[in-house]
């Protein structure tokens, strides 16, 4: 299970490229093709993202590092 660290680091990274990106959860959401509250729960760390999900988030927010790094449980925040 993670940590609380851990799930704040990733919603930090993504949400970060969110607002370098200009879109909203909504449409992050409707690109995936899941619902918003299921992309809320993704974001907290309750539910995993896919891999067809994460490549695809990836481009959509056109974040340059690799999913490794963008998904990066290890990097906490302190």
């Amino acid at each position: 299970m993670r940590t609380e660290k851990e799930m704040i680091s990733m919603y930090r990274q993504i949400e970060a490229h969110l607002v370098l990106s200009g879109k909203t959860k909504r449409e992050v959401a409707d690109a995936l093709g899941i619902s918003y509250n299921t992309l809320l729960l993704k974001l907290k760390g309750s539910s995993c993202f896919t891999l067809d999900e994460a490549i695809k988030l990836q481009t959509l927010l056109e974040a340059p590092e690799p999913i490794e790094e963008l998904f990066d449980r290890t990097a906490l925040v302190s």
